[in-house]
């Protein structure tokens, strides 16, 4: 008697399933005005997510650094988004040895970037669009070393801003969630870094690129 009760609400359940979705034609894309979604990059097939890339910065004397951050996504209209990145850093570390001498070392960076895109008509589940980044990012650090009662101060400092335009999709592959990636014609510029030594400046090599970039895989999760 329990085995037919059972059986017969699961048979009630699907049947009332069945119907509800009788008309679901797979999920939509969520290009409306109002829309929003947190951005992450992501690995496919090893489930690792990863902060948005919002900018590059220049690191004494010839290197580069990427920032990365949070990203949110708003639609103003149908049509038209905007993806916004934000990368807010701090670290320090404070290091004594064993013959009293000493190492101080902090550091802060800050970026900023900004997509502004333009979806077209949607088909099926993918909403491809055309659209505008641009990204500034700063980077600065400190060493203070003590050693033998002598204080050395370094300072460091570096950025970089980038501009282009992008060609990209959304695969809504499922509800509450989508795929994407995005071509990016641009150019991006790392000014030059600068060490600092007491009243001594250096400065780095600054550097410029131009040509065609990519971003895969962005995951977005809509509220």
């Amino acid at each position: 008697m329990k085995a037919i009760l059972i059986f017969l609400t699961i048979a009630v359940m699907e049947f009332g399933f069945a119907q509800v979705n009788s008309n679901y034609d797979g999920p939509k894309p969520e290009v409306r005005q109002g829309s929003k979604s947190f951005v992450f990059m992501y690995t496919p097939f090893q489930s690792n997510f990863e902060p948005l890339y919002v900018s590059s910065v220049s690191v004494y004397p010839t290197d580069q650094m990427d920032l990365f951050g949070a990203g949110f996504r708003y639609f103003f209209t149908s049509q038209f988004g905007v993806t916004a990145g934000l990368n807010l850093g701090n670290t320090s570390t404070d290091q004594e040895f064993a013959n009293g001498d000493r190492e101080e070392f902090s550091a802060m960076t800050i970026g900023i970037a900004l997509d502004g895109n333009y979806h077209f008509n949607s088909l099926y589940g993918v909403s491809p669009y055309f659209g505008v980044n641009i990204n500034y990012g700063t980077a600065s650090s400190e060493l203070i070393e003590t050693e033998g009662g002598t204080i050395t101060t370094t300072e460091f400092v570096g950025s970089g801003f980038g501009a282009g335009v992008n060609f990209g999709f959304d695969w809504y592959f499922t509800e509450g969630l989508s795929l994407g990636g995005k071509y990016m014609l641009g150019v991006r510029t790392l000014l030059k870094p600068e060490e600092t030594v007491g009243s001594t400046t250096v400065e780095g090599q600054s550097s410029s690129f131009f040509g065609i970039g990519a971003a895969s895989v962005i995951l977005n999760v809509h509220l």
